[in-house]
């Protein structure tokens, strides 16, 4: 699939993309991240490397297109990779598995949106919002049921760019996700969201 949003070409991830990907990571915190935090639990993350993180997340990407799958769309604008969203089974990132705050609402299966990154020059120009967009184009193309999000609810708080790596609310919310859940992890942390969109 090849996809033009605007002044975006949207693609699935493929192995031929990895140095793309890498140049996109290689600034701010996915620098470190790798886009492999929520595929490690807490404890593993925090014993783990970049190049360790990276390894494992390039490993997810190959795993992911040996199945016929993807696990992220790939951005690019006329200077080359500008955005990044991760995305696959939920059983796949060991870090929602064990939350307790981001248990599953119910047994159905569901495809887990978990990451963006867009690079800092193609920020406010709707990167975030073609790529989720073209998410939903791809579950609906390869039959995947359900989508679910864990944005960031930022209302009231503003959060940095980099704090909202897992998306805010109004992204979804305007690619037709709905709230299922609202949870907190103890009586003063902000509120969790969990948004779904059935396709």
């Amino acid at each position: 699939m090849r996809v033009v949003a605007g002044e975006l070409r949207i693609e699935p991830i493929k192995a031929r993309h990895l140095d793309d990907l890498d140049l996109l990571l290689a600034h701010g915190d996915p620098r470190s991240c790798q886009c492999a935090y929520l595929r490690l639990t807490n404890r593993d993350y925090h014993d783990s490397t970049p190049a360790a993180n990276r390894s494992l997340h390039h490993r997810a990407i190959r795993s992911a297109q040996r199945r016929g799958a993807a696990a992220g769309l790939l951005a690019y604008d006329d200077q080359g990779p500008a955005g990044w969203v991760s995305f696959g089974p939920r059983e796949d990132f060991a870090r929602l598995v064990a939350s307790r705050v981001l248990q599953p609402v119910d047994d159905q299966p569901v495809t887990s949106v978990v990451c963006f990154v867009v690079a800092p020059r193609a920020r406010r120009r709707g990167v975030a919002h073609a790529l989720l967009g073209e998410v939903v184009n791809f579950a609906d193309e390869h039959r995947l049921p359900l989508l679910e999000g864990y944005p960031v609810d930022s209302e009231g708080s503003p959060r940095s760019a980099a704090a909202q790596w897992r998306g805010p609310v109004s992204l979804f919310a305007a690619a037709g996700f709905v709230e299922v859940a609202r949870r907190h992890a103890n009586a003063t942390a902000p509120p969790q969201l969990i948004m779904r969109r059935a396709l």
